[in-house]
């Protein structure tokens, strides 16, 4: 029998901000387009994914952004404890999708090859491509990498019953 997962987007900061701070080059229509931030939870009897883990206070701090909750917190409300958390799919690796690795001390990674290679590569050079990083967090990935914790996959793959990893 195919597991049926439930998925909850769980708000978890926001920035009040210019249609031109949300993409490169700006727009010229500028105007106000806050941003709201979201990790997801996708839950089903056998299995529990966290995607994405947000950004942390320090990059809240640091790219002046308000923090409603730490994620963690919003994933209590849903009866999940972080640190017991197995498996968190990352989607990419820009500072407000994988901050936060100390709240979550048991998990395999699921990554993309390709992100990785674009995270540690020439790219990084380019302010308009590094800027969307935190050097800190793509190095804390490399050290999950060779502490065995990353699980990366080339394209589409299935992590569990019908769960696809794109």
């Amino acid at each position: 029998m195919t597991p049926t997962y439930e998925l909850y987007a769980i708000k978890y900061g926001h920035h009040k901000r210019n249609r031109s701070a949300n993409f490169l080059g700006g727009d010229p229509h500028d105007g106000p387009m806050p941003m709201d931030y979201f990790v997801w939870l996708a839950r089903s009897s056998e299995r529990t994914f966290v995607i994405d883990t947000g950004f942390s206070q320090a990059g809240t701090d640091q790219r002046k952004r308000e923090l409603i909750r730490l994620p963690s917190v919003g994933l209590k409300l849903l009866d999940v404890e972080a640190a017991s958390v197995k498996d968190v799919i990352v989607t990419h690796l820009h500072y407000d999708h994988i901050g936060n690795f100390a709240l979550f001390p048991s998990v395999t990674f699921h990554l993309q090859d390709r992100e990785m290679q674009f995270a540690t590569g020439r790219y990084m050079c380019l302010d308009c491509f590094k800027h969307s990083f935190n050097v800190e967090d793509v190095v804390s990935m490399v050290r999950s990498v060779y502490q065995g914790r990353v699980d990366f996959t080339d394209g589409d793959a299935e992590i569990a019953p019908a769960f696809q990893c794109t």
